[in-house]
């Protein structure tokens, strides 16, 4: 099958990253009111997730540093829900992978599955890890961003932290037993619960640009949790990145992975939801999705690729079934889950979207290709496509038309 030439372009975003992210942390921090709360010898909890936010390492860093500077002792909670497989070691495995380690950090990594109950919620048995409860103090950091499986005043950031990701896999079961029209409701009752059974004392709010660079940093105190994180979601959903155009042919992804998003690919930049009784977004409009493969840093985690409707062998040989399937069952979306049709290499599973297509002729089908939904500043488009955006002030040329190379077994070459 012949298929049409691509243009590579980039997505011109405004650059609105921190000039000096270091300075800015200890400023935040010497600005809050911890030196208030914090008293020497006290052992003081810092959650860590298991999203890779840029520059969380360095975050983590000087927020240990500050507390020992005040004479009390850092420790890391691993904060994620049912994610690193639900286990201790893979929860700390899942989080090495993204420079978080002891020795990066400067302090004891505390990794637990072992939760107690601490209240009941609409939906059910409200839990804690039983690391927090030793802990005389409490600092959440996490990511403001829009969630991917639904939306409301709490989406994903401090509130989601304490309901979801120091519940561990207990609490994350729980809390997905509700509907998904819920979940929103459900995370602001689980997280108040929390905060009334440990001694939360700040929160860390990151906010990245369309480049995923630190934008912003703001130190939370616990008594604005709530109303803190309803403006602080409204200003990072107009950092968000998406395609240049809604109505897509095929899309066709590099990589998926939970690096990049909690379900593999962002559901707000493909238009997919895949939730039964959830209607589908309006845009984008995709009519195939073909993903090629799956970070290394997933670990074989491409939850997610139930979104997709082609993938490759490549990718299927990857799979952790283990972890996908927890991730699936807790959350309850188990088409997420769901292996696409599978075909033998890049060059068959682009062809086989192609063909699906039916009545749309290969050179005139409006493809994209990206790296992940994670990173879209720079992307292959069809000659057919490039024709509607060429005119775009956010949109820079980066080559001529170029036919799509492979290698001998098939699969494409990088770009």
């Amino acid at each position: 099958m012949d298929f049409p030439r691509m243009i590579k372009i980039r997505q011109v975003f405004p650059s609105l990253s921190l000039a000096n992210l270091k300075e800015e942390i200890n400023k935040l921090l010497l600005e809050s009111k911890l030196s208030n709360k914090l008293n020497p010898g006290m052992r003081v909890g810092i959650t860590a997730g298991s999203r890779g936010i840029s520059n969380i390492d360095l975050i983590l860093r000087e927020i240990a540093a500050y507390i020992r500077l005040l004479g009390a002792t850092p420790v890391l909670i691993a904060a994620m829900g049912s994610h690193g497989g639900g286990s201790p070691a893979g929860q700390r495995s899942l989080l090495a992978s993204l420079g978080i380690t002891e020795e990066t950090i400067g302090a004891e990594l505390l990794c637990s599955v072992d939760c107690t109950e601490i209240g009941r919620a609409f939906y059910g048995e409200v839990y804690l890890n039983r690391a927090a409860l030793d802990c005389q103090a409490i600092i959440v950091v996490n990511r403001i961003k829009p969630h991917t499986s639904f939306h409301g005043d709490h989406e994903s950031g401090l509130i989601k932290m304490l309901a979801v990701g120091m519940g561990g896999p207990a609490g994350a079961a729980s809390l997905h037993r509700c509907e998904p029209h819920l979940l929103s409701r459900a995370v602001a009752e689980g997280g108040k619960l929390v905060m009334d059974a440990c001694p939360v004392v700040l929160g860390i709010a990151v906010l990245e640009d369309a480049y995923e660079q630190t934008r912003k940093l703001a130190a939370v105190e616990p008594e604005d949790f709530f109303a803190a994180e309803r403006d602080l979601l409204c200003e990072a959903r107009g950092f968000l990145p998406g395609l240049p155009v809604e109505n897509i042919d095929i899309l066709v992804v590099d990589q998926i992975g939970k690096n990049f998003s909690g379900t593999g690919m962002d559901t707000n930049v493909i238009g997919r939801l895949r939730i039964q009784g959830v209607p589908e977004p309006d845009r984008p409009k995709i009519k195939r999705i073909v993903v090629l493969d799956s970070a290394s840093e997933a670990h074989g985690n491409a939850y997610g690729i139930g979104l997709a409707d082609f993938t490759t062998e490549r990718l299927a040989g990857k799979l952790n079934r283990n972890s996908i399937y927890l991730n699936a069952l807790t959350s309850t979306f188990v088409q997420r889950a769901m292996v696409p049709m599978t075909l033998a290499s890049d060059r068959e599973a682009l062809a086989a979207a192609l063909k699906s297509l039916g009545a749309i002729k290969p050179a005139e089908a409006r493809i994209i290709r990206i790296h992940n939904t994670l990173h879209l500043s720079e992307m292959l488009v069809s000659e057919n496509l490039y024709r509607e955006i060429a005119g775009s002030s956010s949109i820079e040329r980066l080559g001529p038309p170029e036919e799509l190379l492979f290698t001998p077994t098939g699969d494409l070459v990088p770009f």
